[in-house]
């Protein structure tokens, strides 16, 4: 056979097939290096504004959960504080919205403390009849006389009746009503036992105004806690007997 000529044969070997690549088989993918989160947050500035929003609104819930917490107050007292009279003169009348009379400052003392003191209270059911202690509680005695002879006590009713206590004495006849003044506390080591004559107040000692209460039977736990100024001595049934929303008809003071 003709022999090709080295020409042709330089040609065919500048001919032939492409050179092909390493063959890879076996060894293993290399894997592409994933971006960190502060790169992917970068890149998406809404997805990190987002999260900047949501620990704001955490931190805020927990800063008020912990730090935002509002101890309770005490229950305001139902009437105003006012400074007592510093005169002789009765102290000036208001008018309320309702058409009771209430006033400006607590009494003068007017009251002897030498002398006796009975307070009757007439009901529908009956009459109660109260020895007041003014050696004990002047003051709160002397207020009491003091709003009977003025008639506040008439047509008020007892606003709260229960097992063991009654109460009355209210203008508004919702346990939140005065004569307009405060007494200042009298506690004394008078034991609170069946038919105990006592002013009723707020929290604080010193709010006790027009209301009372009676005891039905012995009320150690209140002792030294209330001002005591009086005891029932007669008509002990008709405390007893007494409803929510009797009426005391009259009261009237007995001075001897």
């Amino acid at each position: 056979m003709p022999k090709k000529s080295k020409r042709s044969s330089g040609k065919a070997a500048r001919r032939g097939s492409a050179p092909t690549k390493t063959s890879t088989a076996g060894a293993a993918p290399r894997t592409p290096r994933q971006p960190t989160v502060w790169e992917r947050l970068r890149k998406n500035p809404m997805a990190l504004l987002g999260i900047i929003v949501i620990a704001s609104m955490i931190l805020s819930i927990v800063g008020l959960e912990y730090f935002g917490r509002a101890e309770p107050t005490p229950t305001p007292a139902p009437t105003i504080q006012a400074t007592p009279a510093t005169s002789q003169a009765t102290p000036a009348a208001q008018a309320t919205p309702s058409g009771r009379k209430t006033y400006t400052a607590p009494p003068p003392m007017t009251i002897d403390v030498n002398k006796s003191y009975t307070a009757t209270i007439e009901t529908d059911k009956g009459s109660i009849v109260i020895q007041l202690l003014p050696k004990v509680a002047p003051q709160t005695v002397n207020s009491f006389v003091f709003l009977s002879r003025e008639g506040f006590y008439n047509g008020l009713t007892f606003h709260r009746v229960e097992d063991w206590v009654i109460q009355g004495g209210d203008p508004l006849g919702t346990g939140m009503g005065g004569p307009g003044y405060n007494l200042p506390a009298e506690f004394n080591p008078t034991a609170h036992i069946t038919g105990t004559v006592a002013m009723a107040r707020s929290q604080d000692p010193n709010s006790a105004g027009s209301q009372f209460y009676i005891t039905k039977v012995a009320a150690s736990w209140l002792d030294n806690q209330y001002t005591v100024f009086g005891q029932v001595v007669t008509g002990m049934d008709v405390v007893n007997k007494i409803a929510i929303g009797d009426a005391m008809r009259k009261v009237t003071i007995v001075e001897q």
